[in-house]
């Protein structure tokens, strides 16, 4: 066996790649891109959102109604799925919702946390969301 010289190339310290480049800002605000429209709903998001077609929620839980984005004719249930915070991840919760969810065109199963990633596509019944992290 040779040995063969190896060309040695070196990185500026700004050229790695962000290691949590889907992760949740420290403001933890999110934005909310229903389809249809150009105006996101932005949301700071402490520990979990309650998304569906009522304005009434628990305490501490933020409740956001989608029934201007057509939540009744698409099929979102009342209270349909969650947003839960964990630190910078962000997880999603079908309620036992009537018409499903699903995450980037796959069914969730219900009462499972499944990790929410920048860019994604929620589907509430088939009311489509696009999610989006505020890196800061």
């Amino acid at each position: 066996m040779a040995l063969t010289d190896v060309p040695l190339t070196t990185r500026a310290l700004g050229e790695f790649p962000d290691p949590c480049s889907d992760c949740l800002g420290s403001s933890g605000v999110i934005l909310l891109q229903p389809e249809d429209t150009n105006v996101p709903i932005a949301i700071q998001i402490q520990h979990e959102v309650l998304l569906g077609r009522t304005s009434g929620g628990e305490d501490g839980v933020i409740t956001l109604d989608l029934t201007p984005y057509g939540a009744v004719e698409k099929g979102v249930s009342r209270h349909h799925a969650r947003l839960l915070r964990d630190d910078r991840a962000i997880y999603l919760l079908d309620l036992r919702s009537t018409n499903g969810t699903l995450l980037n065109g796959e069914p969730l199963p219900t009462s499972v946390e499944w990790r929410v990633r920048d860019g994604d596509e929620i589907a509430l019944g088939r009311l489509k969301l696009l999610i989006y992290f505020d890196p800061d």
